[in-house]
């Protein structure tokens, strides 16, 4: 019972880090497993899991609310499960991802209950806000993050409950050799999903080759993960430094003056960037998003400004409005922005101003952050947690948890500093450089990563037959062999770029995409026609 309440508020705070903080970005499957591993008592067996399901995981994220498997809860009870199941490690790791990755995919129809729950919610905040009622809309906002840990936590509590008892111990004693065989070429497959998921969002057509950097540091140098990283911030800030593009975000052009009066205390930003840090989107919604997160955020600044209670209800009003954009790169220069804004008296402008931004700024966040500096970092951290090394999830813990904060505040204090044409338009700048950088160094690593995580090589042979001294002589040959000699890690290259077409091409959903790998893995690996490595001697 201790066992299944540690791992339910494991469970919840996952969900509350990926929506406010972003500490340690626990709701990623890497962090969720890892900790769930130790909640267990099975540490090995939790970074394993967890590191397998983070390698499906890329390239995933819930860009405009999208519902996705639900990957944290997975790694969480398929840790839970797994660790009651009979066998080694290996036949452990087995059953996890077994029960863990289908549980991620059924889940998932459990999220848009929460989400409508607080959707109905935001009503409610709108009733407060009409009368000013900061302490109401306070409570509301908060009260929302219940329905987003309610179709997690339950299900979670759910399953350690069952792993707790003999139940799960039986069952899996009688599970066949061939299918642990199966599933642990079907988890070695699935990283496969993650990369081509990834290649789909990035501009392949346009840096191809850059890829071909990556594979052959690995495949020809011998060169480890780290240095092929290396390799590729040198070779995106050489790209960066001869090509650069620089987009700027269109604002739209006022007459009202927009220089900062010293209104405000440094307590009050303080408090307006705490709020703002804590709790951003604990109670996204269909309807308005974002809105009630930014509109509690900039709420003691209102209340300041505006002391004619018809001002602050105004104020309350115009930021409930429906807001979206990368919380991480996008919100907090926006929010600084706004507050400059009303405390030069120019609301029209902070309204307008946000309108303009977060568009432009949620599609350059999300590509930075989501879609390539988490895919590069935790597919290292992942990397290093197959190899049973626990340095993986610190190093993704620590890479999550001082970049995340120090460009959070600086984008805060720039634009407030700053005011809104350098915001939009330095800002915009920068950040599409940083943008193309990612994207160099994004396909550099991808390069070398693909063959050193996709892990793949096939058993079977064929008898070739050869004249010796006039004599005929009939001898075994391991295809994979012919294969190294051809290209080396050619099977990995070409599942992902299989999977890839699927996607791509074929424009099969990511969870059909999963089902068929791990369908195929399954299959091939009972049968005992490939394996995710040659066989000992």
């Amino acid at each position: 019972m201790l066992v299944a309440l540690a791992l339910t508020i494991w469970a919840i705070y996952c969900t509350y880090d990926g929506l406010g903080p972003f500490l340690i970005y626990a709701q990623r499957p890497l962090i969720a497993g890892s900790v769930a591993g130790l909640i267990t008592g099975h540490p090995l067996l939790g970074l394993l899991i967890g590191a397998t399901l983070e390698l499906a995981a890329l390239g995933v994220y819930t860009y405009g609310g999208a519902t996705i498997p639900d990957y944290q809860t997975g790694a969480i009870v398929g840790t839970a499960l797994a660790a009651g199941a009979a066998g080694d490690v290996s036949a452990q790791v087995a059953v996890g991802i077994g029960v863990g990755l289908p549980a991620a995919i059924l889940l998932s129809a459990l999220d848009p209950v929460g989400k409508m729950v607080t959707t109905g919610l935001v009503h409610r905040a709108d009733s407060y806000a009409a009368d000013g009622n900061a302490r109401g809309m306070a409570m509301i906002h908060w009260v929302s993050l219940v329905p987003w840990v309610a179709v997690r936590a339950i299900p979670t509590f759910l399953a350690a409950l069952a792993a707790s008892g003999r139940l799960v111990k039986d069952i899996t004693a009688s599970i066949p050799a061939g299918f642990v065989q199966g599933m642990t070429l079907a988890g070695s497959l699935l990283p496969a999903v993650g990369f081509a998921l990834l290649l789909g969002m990035m501009e392949l057509r346009r840096y191809w080759y850059l890829l071909l950097i990556g594979f052959v540091g690995f495949a020809y140098l011998h060169l480890p993960v780290l240095g092929i990283a290396l390799i590729g911030v040198a070779v995106a800030m050489l790209f960066v430094t001869l090509k650069r593009e620089e987009p700027a975000i269109a604002v739209p052009e006022t007459t009202e003056e927009s220089t900062v009066d010293p209104r405000l205390t440094k307590q009050d930003l303080k408090r307006v960037y705490r709020r703002y840090f804590w709790a951003s989107q604990i109670s996204w919604n269909y309807e308005r998003m974002q809105a009630l997160g930014f509109a509690y955020a900039m709420e003691p600044v209102l209340r300041r400004l505006y002391p004619e209670k018809a001002d602050y209800v105004a104020g309350l009003q115009r930021h409930m409005q429906f807001f979206n954009t990368s919380v991480l790169v996008g919100g907090p220069l926006i929010l600084g922005s706004t507050v400059a804004l009303e405390e030069a008296g120019t609301p029209k402008s902070a309204a307008s101003t946000k309108v303009a931004l977060m568009g432009p700024m949620a599609g350059i966040g999300d590509t930075v952050v989501f879609a390539l500096y988490n895919s590069i970092v935790f597919t290292m951290a992942a990397s290093w947690a197959l190899q049973g090394n626990w340095l993986g999830p610190a190093f993704a813990a620590v890479m999550v948890l001082v970049p995340y904060a120090l460009v959070r505040r600086w984008q805060f204090g720039f634009a407030y500093r700053e005011g809104k044409r350098l915001a939009g338009h330095l800002a915009a700048g920068a950040l599409a450089r940083v943008a193309q950088g990612a994207t160099v160094l994004g396909f550099v690593v991808l390069g070398g990563f693909i063959p050193s995580i996709v892990k793949v090589v096939t058993t079977l042979t064929y008898r070739q037959t050869t004249t010796v001294q006039g004599q005929p002589v009939t001898q075994s040959v391991a295809i994979q062999d012919r294969l190294d000699e051809l290209v080396p890690f050619l099977l990995p290259v070409l599942v992902t770029a299989g999977v890839y077409l699927l996607t791509a091409k074929a424009r099969l959903r990511p969870v059909w995409v999963i089902t068929i790998v791990v369908v195929a893995g399954l299959v091939l690996g009972w049968l005992g026609w490939f394996a995710p490595a040659p066989a000992k001697s």
